[in-house]
């Protein structure tokens, strides 16, 4: 079956416990029709607790992304900004090619980005000739 979203696309949960929030699609399921879904302070993240085999492992809980039945998503349109339906159509290089119905853009969901707060990289101090400079000072 042909469905309407692929990995690494962003779309919206519209039903379930996260009804309303943006995720990201890791993998699509075919045979089973769900999606694993990545994102921000979601309910469906699955934690596993692992063991550290070696020395150098770290043990504790891990998040993996959780399943979400492929009809509760709906991908955003990067152009919109909106959750919307996909039409398909033949493009300008003979491809078929995914659109936004709502505004029909070619379909390329991408993350809304925001600016983002850099961090100011750390700064080394050199050596300073601090006790080069006294003496010549002091031989004065």
């Amino acid at each position: 079956m042909k469905y309407s979203v692929k990995k690494d696309d962003y779309v919206m949960i519209i039903a379930g416990k996260d009804k309303g929030k943006i995720a990201r699609i890791s993998a699509v399921n075919k045979e089973t029709g769900r999606v694993l879904i990545e994102g921000d302070d979601l309910n469906t993240v699955n934690t596993k607790a692992v063991k550290a085999r070696k020395a150098s492992d770290k043990g504790g809980l891990v998040k993996q992304p959780g399943s979400v039945d492929i009809s509760n998503v709906m991908p955003i349109c990067s152009a919109c900004n909106k959750p919307t339906r996909v039409g398909y159509r033949i493009g300008e290089d003979g491809k078929r090619e995914r659109y936004c119905v709502k505004c029909k853009a070619a379909l390329v969901t991408k993350k809304a980005t925001a600016k983002k707060a850099t961090k100011a990289k750390a700064t080394r101090r050199k050596k300073s000739d601090a006790p080069a400079a006294e003496t010549e000072t002091s031989a004065e």
